[in-house]
């Protein structure tokens, strides 16, 4: 299973998911979530607070949105977060995989770090699938899917730097090799 696993993600190509990952991060970082800020003002989307929110939180965040930051925070989630979400797990999580196969780790305890990403990015539709409830709620919304929500930020919030630490910790051993590598062979002529 693991060599068939190894297989499919060696065939895939990086740059046909980064590249529109990449997109999608400048489009939401540029354009949409300053757009959101202006509505909040000091206040910060649910998104990025990583120690998670309470229902106080939420429900003064949704009144100084009213109808148009609601609608506005809808789509930033269902039209560029989800998608981004599914860019960047295949993208980690191939690049993961390349980059153990290359130092000759795949074998090893690491090869469970192909994990990391996976779960940043369930964690990440769990709270987006979260935060679309409460945007799209007319009623009171339940306590249970503000602490579930939360819980998800909080989770995402751990998955998602390990990724990266995984990420290049695994690039600056490569680079390491490779620079070892020509030191060597430099010595030898």
């Amino acid at each position: 299973m693991k060599q068939k696993i190894r297989n499919i993600l060696l065939k895939i190509s990086i740059w046909a998911c980064a590249m529109p990952m990449v997109i999608f991060f400048m489009v939401m970082t540029f354009m949409l979530i300053p757009r959101l800020q202006l509505l909040l003002g000091h206040m910060q989307l649910l998104d990025t607070m990583s120690n998670g929110y309470n229902a106080s939180y939420v429900h003064q965040l949704l009144e100084k949105f009213r109808s148009e930051g609601r609608e506005a925070y809808l789509s930033l989630e269902l039209y560029a977060d989800i998608p981004f979400i599914f860019l960047y797990v295949i993208t980690f999580t191939v690049s993961i995989t390349k980059l153990l196969v290359k130092n000759g780790l795949w074998n090893s305890a690491l090869f469970y770090s192909l994990l990391f990403p996976i779960l940043a990015g369930a964690f990440d539709l769990g709270e987006d699938i979260g935060i679309i409830s409460m945007l799209i709620s007319e009623n009171e919304i339940s306590a249970s899917i503000i602490k579930l929500t939360s819980c998800s930020t909080i989770l995402k919030g751990v998955f998602l730097p390990l990724t990266l630490l995984t990420l290049f910790s695994q690039l600056g051993l490569m680079g390491y090799r490779k620079l070892k590598l020509k030191n060597k062979t430099s010595l030898i002529r």
